[in-house]
C-alpha cells in the first residue's frame, strides 16, 4: 500500500484501503492466517486456492511460483481463486523486473460498470498490468482499470466532497454526473465505450469464471460495505522470460530506443512532453521518497481514529513546510 501512495496510486493506497482492510479483519470477513492450498499444477501452471486469504499475501506467493516457473519454461501462468483486494496491479507485475521477465497481473471486482447499452453495473473495474523491463530508461509499466478513473478514486472525491472530472461515471438513470456521491450510486464510464466494456468482460471470465470465484454482479458488494461476505475475487498472474525469445541485453537497449523515440517523436501544439505508461509514476516515488507522502486531512482524521481504536497511539504530526 505504501508503495502505491509512493507512485502517485493513492486510491490503491494507505490513504483509502488501511482502515478498510482492518475493518474487513476485525469483522471476521476476511482471514488474517495465510492458507493457500494448490489446487492443479502443471510444468507452467499453478492453480491456488487462497482461502480468504489476505490478498497481498496470496498474490505475491502467485507471482512468487510464476516467476519460479519460468526460469525453466520460459512462460508461466498463476491463477488465484477466493482471495481478496490485492492492492495495485502494477505491484505484482513488477516483481518480475529484476528478474529480466516481462510480467502481467490481472484481477477482477465487484460491479461497478453497465454493459454498453444497459445501465445495471454488472462488471468491476477489472484492471490489469504490465512490467517491461528496460536498460537506462524506466521500464514500461502500463497499470489501468478498464474504467476511465478506478472506484477508488470516486470514493476518495465523495470522502473529500470533490466534484468528478466529464466523463467519469453515470447516475443510476445512466447520465453523466460530476457529482461523486451520485456516481457512487450509480456506475462507472468504461475506457474506450464498447471497447472498454469488452474487456472488462475478458478479464472478468478469466479471473472470475475460470477460476470459480467470484465475477460480475455475484459480487457480495464493496470492501467498505460488505462486512458479512468473503469477497471472492480471482486473479491472474504471468512472467515472461525475455531470454527465451531474444538475447535481454539486445531487448533492453531495443526497450530504450524505443521509449526514447516516442519521447522525442513530435508534439501537439501546447505539448511540452510526451510520457510513456509508467513514468509519471516513477519520478512520483522519487519526489515522495524526498519529501513525503501527501495525506488528506479527512484520511488522517480516520488513522488517528483507527489508532485509538487498536489502542496504538497515532504519532505526533510534523507538518513540514
Amino acid at each position: 500500500m505504501i508503495e502505491a501512495n509512493l507512485r502517485g496510486v493513492d486510491t490503491h493506497g494507505t490513504t483509502r484501503q488501511l482502515c478498510i482492510y482492518v475493518r474487513r479483519l476485525q469483522e471476521g470477513v476476511m482471514n488474517p492466517r495465510t492458507e493457500i492450498v494448490v489446487v492443479r499444477e502443471n510444468a507452467s501452471t499453478v492453480f491456488l486456492d487462497c482461502r480468504n486469504s489476505i490478498g497481498q499475501v496470496g498474490a505475491a506467493h502467485a507471482m512468487r511460483r510464476a516467476i519460479e516457473k519460468a526460469t525453466h519454461t520460459g512462460v508461466a501462468v498463476v491463477a488465484v481463486t477466493h482471495s481478496n483486494h490485492y492492492g495495485a496491479a502494477a505491484y505484482w507485475a513488477m516483481q518480475a523486473l529484476p528478474h529480466d521477465m516481462i510480467g502481467f497481473s490481472s484481477t477482477n471486482a465487484p460491479a461497478t460498470v453497465a454493459p454498453t447499452g444497459g445501465r445495471k453495473p454488472m462488471l468491476g473495474t477489472n484492471p490489469f498490468a504490465v512490467a517491461i523491463p528496460a536498460a537506462e530508461e524506466d521500464p514500461v509499466v502500463l497499470d489501468l482499470a478498464t474504467t476511465v478513473v478506478p472506484f477508488g478514486r470516486i470514493q476518495l472525491h465523495a470522502k473529500q466532497n470533490k466534484g468528478l472530472e466529464p466523463g467519469w461515471a453515470f447516475d443510476t438513470d445512466g447520465n453523466p454526473t460530476l457529482d461523486p456521491h451520485a456516481a457512487l450510486k450509480g456506475f462507472l464510464a468504461p475506457i474506450g465505450g464498447y471497447k472498454g466494456y469488452g474487456i472488462a468482460l475478458a478479464i472478468d471470465l478469466l479471473c472470475g469464471v475460470m477460476t470459480g470465484s467470484s465475477y460480475g454482479a455475484h459480487f457480495p458488494g464493496f470492501l467498505a460495505e460488505n462486512l458479512e461476505d468473503p469477497t471472492d475475487v480471482g486473479s491472474i498472474f504471468a512472467a515472461l522470460s525475455v531470454a527465451s525469445f531474444i538475447d535481454v541485453d539486445r531487448f533492453k537497449s531495443g526497450i530504450d530506443r524505443a521509449v526514447r523515440e516516442i519521447k522525442n517523436s513530435g508534439k501537439a501544439p501546447g505539448v511540452t512532453r510526451i510520457y510513456v505508461p509508467g513514468e509519471i509514476e516513477f519520478e512520483t516515488k522519487r519526489q515522495r521518497a524526498v519529501h513525503g507522502i501527501p495525506i488528506p486531512e479527512a484520511v488522517l482524521a480516520d488513522f488517528v481514529r483507527l489508532g485509538s481504536d487498536l489502542g496504538i497511539p497515532f504519532p505526533q504530526v510534523v507538518v513540514r513546510k
